[in-house]
């Protein structure tokens, strides 16, 4: 026979219900059983289902909050002892809990299982004492005729003894007294006798009749008489009385009169209530007292001697101002607990410091209850003190520790500010020169250096490269290790996101003949709702490091279906790579930040040991979990499980779109104001943009920029942040708010070595319209000022997204195709004139789609040329063509494709022209 207890936890929080299960099979191994719910509904259903000894109550479920969830709960179900947990914020409503019927309350944060073993044994032992209190004063009010019983104790003396004699004479129609009965009844013995009218009317009312149908039957069937009732004296004052009779009959037998005693039993009867209060009371462990309606202390128990230190005959006949150095103790006749207590009959639960006997300081919480007397009124309360000192300290040492915990929190916003204005500063310090570097390399370059020279140029420029990628790394960290990543949960094609993803590393796959495969499994879902970016950046590293680390063989992308749920989809991504692996020991730490999988690691293969703790973060700010196993020399799998929304049907098509007004500007009159302090970024720009015969003036802060501004006419200004006197932020707000129109309203985009989180964002409320950071792409530059000017239509002379200068680099780059045909020279015949053909005819139906606005098309057509864009490696395009074709897919970013279409367009042209002198080559090749 199982006779385990059962304790039911309604808590929500996995972490919370862990917890407090562990501390409770601590605490009382196989006493209790621990049931868990995770709502209210549930634990509702399993109280009808289980008998339950306690109830721990989290106030903050998912179907019910607040106190709101303790009424329902205790509505329910009064009869078992509750207990509240609250947060570290919530001991107020943990309070509140315990005054409106919960037993005690605990705070999450200060929860220990030796707390908690307190809290159960004093709710189970509380709840006994109020129901067991309750049930007696409940039993006394229902047999207010208790005392019949005592008719069978006395003898037929006790009849006549001159307790208090009365005499009913039927013939004559009068009622006699004896005079202890007059002083018993309060009344002058002149004024008697009375008639039995006048005796009826002193009776209570609510006794009247019953006392009427006792004498009528006992009249009649001549057998003796005995009842309760209820006297109203002439001072108003109810008294109880019992009458024993015996009726009296002539020689006929007929019933001429009744004879008996009449007894006040009032006090006889408080005193037995007394007792019976007082012996459920003797067993608790809390301290009890019992008072008068009036608050006058008439009995208490051990506890609160062991309590406060008085014993009864200290405190007896007191409304316990001892304990409160000359204060009342009791409720005063003013007050709100005596409305609740007196007149609504209610309990009332509050708090209070005392006094023990030997000088400490105390604090309780009181529960005063009201007992009703014969006549439904409250005749005495009964007042239970609960020691809750220790837990008034702990509340002092919340305060405190709060306060501390406020203290440091600003310390710890102080120093987060001071560590983001340094990354802040180091970005800017070290992008400044960065593009310089960078940028001037792209213009070596251009002027055809020797083999050797682009050689040299080649390492520079991938150094800085390698340089602004650990910058990057060190930024992304810091933003996710303060939690300021915003992931967005959007619609998206999965398959095609990552066949896109594929597609970019492709090239860097090849290059060391390794196979690059994406395995999607069938079922799953086509459409999901999550973040792209986010996914990609992650499968971006995986990929990335699989193809750095993988010598021969292959890496594997593979996706697959790990749970379905109605509206939600757990998926698990798993990179596979056959490459050097990773020691045993290394794997506990690998996802640890500035850890890699070695030293020899880092010194051949380089990086910042940064990438993996990003894509953790990532992960887990997603709620996903991330694992890696792997051999040395055999291979690694980086496996992330993600739970992501099921998204159906295709991808929706944004509504009412606005038409922008549309600006043409022959892109060789652009006259651009750039605003930038640093001589060399001022130099390599000018040489950028003049690349499109553009005119460039240059304000070295912005008090030259407003003034160049208010003087001279300009189509846009590009705004560094960082300047000397006047920043680009303020130099912003003064062109919008204080210059006229139109000049307030000249496009201005940051460009700038700032790339902090937010700073886009902080720059677009500035005023300005478009942000680009340093070191920047010439094309991408390019594409932010066509975009801010609304230029969304050029004539063909009036648009080329490649610098117009002296020199020109090839577009093509045939070695992949060159590696397919394996010397079959005809073979790349074939393509090119492929290519030559349809690509014009391909262009002229993405215009005409983005002319008619038919995103549809666009998108379709798009992916139709992006295998042979791939083949005839254009590389300045390969970025544009996947981001194109989810622009026209999703029909975002609808003001950037007309000029991605103008860029495709110009560099499918000049390609056209490089293949067509390939293909003259090839022909004197195969004759």
């Amino acid at each position: 026979m199982d006779d385990k207890g059962n304790i039911l936890l309604i808590e929500d929080n996995p972490a919370d219900s862990r917890l407090i299960s562990i501390y409770l099979q601590d605490v009382y191994k196989d006493k209790y059983a621990i049931t868990i719910a995770d709502s209210l509904i549930e634990g509702m259903q399993l109280i009808k289902a289980l008998s339950v000894d306690v109830i721990i109550l989290d106030l903050s479920l998912p179907d019910s909050r607040g106190l709101e969830t303790l009424n329902k709960l205790h509505a329910g179900e009064p009869r078992i002892p509750i207990i509240v947990l609250t947060g570290l914020e919530d001991e107020t409503i943990g309070i509140e809990a315990v005054k409106i019927g919960a037993q005690d309350f605990l705070v999450k944060g200060n929860l220990n299982k030796e707390v908690l073993r307190r809290s159960i044994n004093y709710s189970i032992e509380r709840h006994k004492l109020l129901h067991s209190l309750s049930a007696r004063a409940k039993e006394l009010e229902e047999k207010t005729l208790d005392l019949q019983k005592e008719k069978q104790k006395l003898a037929l003396a006790n009849k006549i003894a001159k307790i208090g004699s009365w005499e009913w004479d039927f013939v004559a129609g009068k009622v006699t007294w004896s005079d202890e009965l007059f002083d018993i009844l309060g009344v002058e013995p002149s004024k008697g006798p009375f008639s039995f009218d006048e005796l009826l009317a002193c009776i209570h009312p609510d006794d009247r009749n019953g006392i009427l149908e006792i004498i009528k039957k006992s009249k009649n069937d001549q057998k003796p008489l005995s009842f309760y009732y209820r006297i109203i004296r002439n001072d108003g004052s109810i008294r109880t009385f019992y009458s024993l009779g015996e009726v009296l009959t002539n020689e006929e037998g007929k019933s001429i009169k009744i004879v008996g005693t009449r007894q006040d039993v009032t006090e006889r009867m408080e005193e037995e209530e007394m007792q019976k209060l007082a012996i459920a009371a003797t067993k608790s462990f809390n301290s009890v007292s019992i008072t008068k309606k009036n608050g006058v202390i008439e009995w208490v128990n051990d506890g609160f001697t062991k309590l406060t230190g008085y014993k009864l005959d200290e405190v007896k006949n007191t409304r316990g101002e001892i304990l409160r150095r000359g204060h009342s103790a009791g409720i005063l006749q003013d007050s709100e607990n005596y409305d609740k207590v007196i007149n609504r009959k209610a309990p009332v639960t509050y708090e209070s410091k005392n006094y023990s006997k030997d000088n400490r300081e105390y604090w309780t919480i009181t529960t005063l209850t009201p007992v009703l007397d014969n006549n439904g009124n409250v005749g005495r309360i009964i007042a239970i003190d609960t020691d809750i000192t220790q837990r008034k300290q702990m509340e002092e040492e919340l305060r405190r520790a709060n306060e501390d915990l406020k203290s440091t929190k600003k310390e710890l916003e102080e120093t987060m500010q001071v560590k983001e204005q340094f990354l802040a500063n180091m970005s800017h310090e070290i992008r400044t020169p960065m593009n310089a570097v960078i940028g001037f390399t792209r213009l070596l370059l251009k002027t055809n250096p020797t083999v050797e020279q682009k050689h040299y140029i080649d390492i520079i420029r991938t150094s800085g490269m390698n340089l602004l990628v650990i910058v990057n790394d060190i930024l992304d960290f810091s933003k996710l290790r303060s939690g300021k990543i915003n992931f967005e949960h959007i619609k998206f094609n999965l398959s095609e996101a990552l066949l896109s993803l594929t597609e970019l590393l492709l090239p860097k796959a090849r290059g060391k003949d390794i196979k690059l495969i994406t395995d999607i499994d069938k079922s799953t879902c086509e459409y999901v709702i999550g973040d792209p970016t986010r996914l990609n950046q992650i499968l971006m590293n995986l990929l990335g490091n699989a193809i750095k680390f993988t010598k021969r063989g292959e890496v594997i992308l593979k996706v697959e279906t790990v749970k379905e749920e109605f509206q939600d989809i757990q998926l698990k991504f798993s990179v596979i790579d056959t490459g050097i692996g990773i020691a045993e020991d290394v794997l506990p730490t690998i996802f640890e930040a500035f850890t890699q999988a070695g030293s020899e690691t880092t010194r051949k293969y380089g990086g910042t040991g940064l990438g993996l703790a990003i894509v953790k973060q990532l992960v887990e700010q997603q709620q996903g979990i991330i694992t890696v196993s792997s051999k040395i020399n055999k291979g690694s799998i980086f496996s992330f499980v993600l739970r992501l929304k099921k998204g159906t049907g295709s991808l929706e098509k944004k509504k009412n779109i606005t038409k922008e007004i549309i600006k043409v500007i022959p892109t060789e009159e652009l006259r651009i104001l750039l605003v930038e302090d640093n001589e060399l970024n001022a130099m390599l720009a000018e040489k950028v943009l003049s690349d499109w015969n553009w005119k460039i003036n240059i304000a070295e802060n912005g008090f030259i920029a407003l003034e160049k501004i208010q003087q001279e006419d300009f189509d846009i200004v590009l705004m560094d942040i960082q300047l000397p006197g006047m920043d680009g932020y303020e130099a912003t707000r003064k062109i919008r708010t204080e210059l006229h129109p139109p000049k307030k309203n000249i496009p201005i985009i940051a460009m700038t070595a700032h790339a902090l989180p937010g700073e886009e964002e902080k720059c677009l409320e500035a005023g300005m319209d478009g942000y680009i950071s340093k070191p920047f792409e010439p094309e991408k530059l390019y594409l932010k000022i066509l975009t801010a000017l609304h230029i969304t239509h050029l004539n063909k002379e009036d648009i080329k997204l490649v610098p117009r200068g002296k020199h020109k680099s090839r577009h093509t780059d045939l070695t992949y195709l060159r590696e397919l045909a394996k010397g079959r020279d005809a073979f790349i015949v074939q393509i090119l004139n492929v290519f030559i053909q349809q690509t014009p005819e391909a262009i002229e139906r993405m215009e005409e789609a983005t002319e008619n606005k038919e995103w549809k098309l666009l998108s379709q057509t798009v992916h139709k040329i992006k295998p042979s864009i791939m083949f005839i490696g254009l590389t300045e395009i390969t970025n544009d063509i996947p981001l194109l074709e989810e622009y026209a897919a999703k029909e975002s970013n609808i003001n950037e494709i007309p000029a991605l279409v103008g860029k495709i367009k110009s560099v499918c042209k000049e390609a056209i022209i490089e293949l067509k002198e390939e293909l003259k080559r090839l022909d004197k090749v195969i004759d």
